[in-house]
């Protein structure tokens, strides 16, 4: 199942408006809660916070496409990133590996010398 680009970033802007839709329910939900909205108003406060949500998500994605620039500027931004030679399995696990060794020796040179500093320390103080 093959996509063109476009397709894809209509598909990425739809996410985007449901989780703008999300985090705006939530908010909404949250005020409704702290001001004592959803008790004095429960017959159509939940209604009205889902639908002012959903069109504060659309809005959003809305305003994000609606820009020709910002839109051909995402577009290329595809075209690049399936330029990129990405690493295979065994380079990932080989140069993880690498980093964890690295990082275990500095937090052994580290170690030794915070016990040294801090020894140092005990017998200037004492």
């Amino acid at each position: 199942m093959t996509k063109d680009d476009s397709t894809w970033l209509n598909v990425a802007y739809g996410v985007f408006a449901l989780c703008v839709a999300f985090v705006a329910w939530k908010t909404l939900q949250t005020a409704g809660v702290r001001l004592g909205w959803l008790e004095r108003f429960d017959t159509w406060f939940p209604t009205a916070s889902a639908v002012g949500s959903a069109i504060v998500g659309g809005a959003a994605a809305f305003y994000l496409r609606s820009d020709r620039e910002r839109h051909d500027y995402f577009l290329s931004s595809i075209g690049e990133m399936r330029k990129v030679a990405w690493p295979s399995v065994d380079d990932t696990k080989r140069m993880t590996l690498i980093v964890c060794v690295v990082v275990f020796i500095f937090a052994v040179i580290l170690a030794v010398f915070d016990y040294a500093w801090a020894h140092a320390l005990k017998l200037l103080i004492a």
